[in-house]
């Protein structure tokens, strides 16, 4: 169960006021005459508070004129469905997704596979024929689409960079073929050119790291209010991560990976490299 983007951050946004004022959620049920269960699923976006119950309960916790407005808008924009919404997507995926199609900046490691913003779309189709769920023709041809579409922000004037560490056996990990392989490395030298990518490679020399356990996803907003978020995905799910701690924690992480990895022009370097042995295999 899960709702929109703009209604998670709303719930944050208005648990965080209640957390200042020295609210429980049984006081601010009482005071707009609804459950507690009620006022927790608006906390955590799992429902659509109306406008009356929003300024009830930001007339309680003293909020500003400023910050009443901007969750008003906030709630009023939770109505608008991104192009997202007509696929269908995991439960756990869809206010990812949303977040995402907000966010200014992503900090991305990936330790077994390519990062699914750089993926080209034969080696996504193979990451998806292999994924835990099974998935029908129909279903497999969406998903790709999906990711492809998700891709589209990385485009000059969308304003959203990528930030990404990619482990090195990633690259050398043979999805579907030598020929795909090749491919997709060919598709990231191209991409690391971009003015929106920033791509590191983690070799193998930079022995044991932070990233040995999966991957790192953080996503940074040009809102100064919203504040970061991450993503865990696990072999049985996924979810949102909004945590302050824990989102700073696995930025800290990130940024030491950025540390252990090779710079810009060494990474294009391996990659090229790495491409040729690839290329070399689809030959033989």
């Amino acid at each position: 169960m899960s709702g929109t983007a703009r209604e998670v951050h709303l719930g944050r946004q208005l648990k965080a006021l209640r957390s200042e004022n020295g609210l429980s959620l049984e006081d601010a049920a009482k005071h707009v005459e609804r459950s507690r269960a009620t006022v927790g699923h608006w906390e955590r976006g799992y429902s659509r508070i109306s406008a009356q119950d929003l300024t009830a309960l930001l007339r309680l916790y003293g909020a500003s004129e400023e910050m009443s407005e901007h969750l008003q808008q906030l709630r009023r924009d939770s109505r608008q469905r991104g192009w997202w919404h007509s696929y269908k997507l995991p439960t756990h995926l869809a206010p990812f997704v949303g977040f995402e199609a907000e966010a200014a900046e992503m900090f991305h490691f990936e330790l077994g596979v390519i990062p699914g913003l750089l993926q080209t779309e034969d080696y996504t189709r193979e990451i998806h024929k292999v994924g835990r769920l099974k998935l029908t023709d129909n279903q497999l041809h969406e998903w790709v689409e999906i990711r492809l579409r998700r891709q589209e922000r990385l485009h000059e004037g969308g304003g959203f960079t990528l930030h990404t560490v990619i482990a090195e056996e990633a690259l050398r990990r043979e999805v579907g073929s030598p020929v795909i392989m090749a491919a997709q490395l060919e598709r990231l030298e191209r991409e690391a050119k971009r003015s929106t990518v920033n791509l590191q490679v983690l070799p193998y020399e930079a022995g044991a790291h932070v990233g040995s356990v999966g991957p790192i996803t953080v996503l940074r907003f040009a809102d100064a209010g919203h504040s970061d978020v991450a993503f865990s995905d696990t072999p049985l799910g996924g979810h949102v991560i909004d945590d302050l701690r824990d989102v700073a924690e696995l930025s800290r992480l990130f940024s030491e990976l950025q540390g252990q990895a090779l710079p810009t022009q060494a990474s294009q370097e391996r990659l090229s490299s790495i491409r040729h042995e690839h290329m070399t295999r689809s030959k033989e």
